[in-house]
């Protein structure tokens, strides 16, 4: 199930950095917004000016934004793979995209604090909060994925056409209609 859920999880979210991601304003006037895309390419802005033409500024891309990307894309692929690499994988590469976007939240917030000097505002929009719910989603999806595929190991395994079975507690093989395991003594039926 998570093979083909867990790569449409890191697809929509690769999406959701088309979209915006944060707005800064001034008094309640927005004065500009960012995509994922352009926080990790960075871009260029118009400040407004009170009097005179509007100034060029150059954004840098944000190294966190760029690391979610990367992880974004890193649980598509991982979330291609088989068994317990592509479960255990994807989990882990989510909780490293959320751990990125928290830190990139933390250092956006700093630095305009800093340079705003208290007069400009931060508000995180729609592709921001998707992206972090889309990476809580690949790690529940992944660690149910990881829990079912450990409770369907566990259980007596039945080879059609032989003779023997194995046992659900030690996995040692017994014979069928045999009552007990004579390796653990645990109950067959």
């Amino acid at each position: 199930m998570a093979r083909k859920i867990s790569p449409a999880i890191f697809g929509i979210a690769l999406i959701c950095f088309l979209l915006p991601w944060v707005n800064v304003s001034c008094q309640g006037q927005r004065v500009a917004s960012f995509s994922g895309f352009q926080l990790v390419t960075g871009t260029t802005i118009e400040e407004p000016v009170m009097f005179g033409p509007k100034k060029e500024r150059k954004i840098k891309s944000e190294p966190f934004a760029i690391l979610a990307l990367l992880a974004t894309i890193a649980g598509l692929g991982v979330g291609f793979l088989k068994g317990k690499t592509g479960s255990s994988g994807t989990a882990v590469i989510g909780g490293v995209g959320i751990i990125m976007l928290l830190l990139l939240k933390s250092k956006l917030d700093n630095e305009i604090f800093k340079q705003g000097q208290g007069l400009l505002q931060l508000d995180y929009m729609a592709g921001f909060y998707l992206t972090l719910l889309l990476f809580l989603l690949a790690i529940g999806v992944n660690i149910y994925s990881a829990m079912q595929s450990k409770r369907l190991s566990l259980l007596p395994i039945e080879r059609r056409g032989t003779a023997t079975n194995f046992c659900s507690q030690c996995g040692a093989k017994v014979e069928l209609g045999t009552a007990f395991c004579s390796e653990c003594g645990h109950s067959l039926k």
